[in-house]
């Protein structure tokens, strides 16, 4: 429907209206070729509409960077954004937009949105420290903790990362992704009580994350706790059966528990699933 209306529609600035709305589908063909096209409309809403759609495909360097010359400030200003990691240092275009993201920094969206570019170029002491300010200004933004543990997972320090991701989970009462990143910090820092707990909490809010089932699964069989992974592995494998990697795990909790002819089912599934998977193929074959 939203190509069908742009179609048809003359006014730019709805038309960028519909570029926005269809942004999060740029990967589809037809999407795509409305964007390119409108990287050359004459109206620059529509110009600046279509860069940001196209900001973060694999190949924007080369399709936005014709942009970075256009005449008009807040196309340049979104193609640099954009491509900000590869703006040589004191250009006129890192200039302008250093100074354009210098004008709102006594805002926590602005704080936000600097500590974002110095990250994205590799500045992580600096980004943490404009992103702990903008959490000191505004401590109702969740968000502002997941862009903090998100820093702190490129800093190698998990363990904090995984606390921060944990403030935001208990900030957003029915968000399952905060959890579940918090889970894989706690993981990574070796703190596995609150790797599961971060797991049940994710689960619990979202039951159709098989992922988290199945690493709650490997949680629970490193923690000898076999009869509790199979049940987990088993809500993974019901939810994805086309995975071969659920009903394979649950294979070697059930030859660590001694059932040799479950071990067996499962691994024939995880074959079934993908009869290449070599792991089960070599488990089936051990004496």
């Amino acid at each position: 429907p939203a190509l069908a209306a742009l179609a048809r529609e003359n006014v730019p600035a709805w038309r960028a209206t519909l570029l926005e709305l269809l942004a999060p589908h740029v990967t589809e063909t037809a999407v795509r070729t409305v964007m390119e096209t409108a990287l050359r409309a004459a109206d620059p809403l529509e110009r600046a509409a279509a860069v940001r759609g196209l900001a973060n495909q694999p190949d924007a360097s080369v399709v936005l960077r014709p942009l970075l010359a256009d005449p008009v400030r807040l196309v340049r200003l979104d193609a640099a954004w954009a491509l900000s990691t590869e703006l040589p240092a004191d250009s006129p275009l890192r200039l302008e937009l250093d100074a354009y993201l210098q004008l709102n920094l006594d805002q926590p969206g602005g704080l936000v949105r600097v500590g974002m570019d110095l990250a994205n170029r590799g500045r992580l002491d600096e980004a943490r420290g404009k992103l702990e300010l903008a959490a000191s200004r505004d401590s109702t933004s969740t968000d502002i903790n997941l862009l903090i543990g998100q820093l702190l997972v490129m800093q190698h320090k998990p363990a904090e990362a995984a606390a921060r991701y944990w403030l935001a989970a208990s900030a957003r009462p029915t968000d399952a992704e905060a959890p579940y990143r918090a889970a894989l910090a706690y993981a990574e820092a070796g703190q596995t009580a609150g790797a599961e707990n971060a797991l049940r909490l994710t689960v619990a809010r979202d039951p159709s994350r098989d992922r988290a089932w199945y690493n709650l699964g490997l949680l629970l069989a490193a923690a000898n706790r076999l009869p509790e992974a199979i049940a987990a592995l088993a809500e993974a494998e019901k939810i994805s059966p086309a995975s071969p990697d659920y009903p394979y795990a649950a294979a070697t909790v059930y030859l660590r528990a001694g059932d040799r002819p479950a071990a067996r089912a499962a691994a024939i599934r995880a074959l079934n699933a993908n009869p290449n998977y070599a792991p089960a193929e070599r488990l089936l074959a051990a004496p």
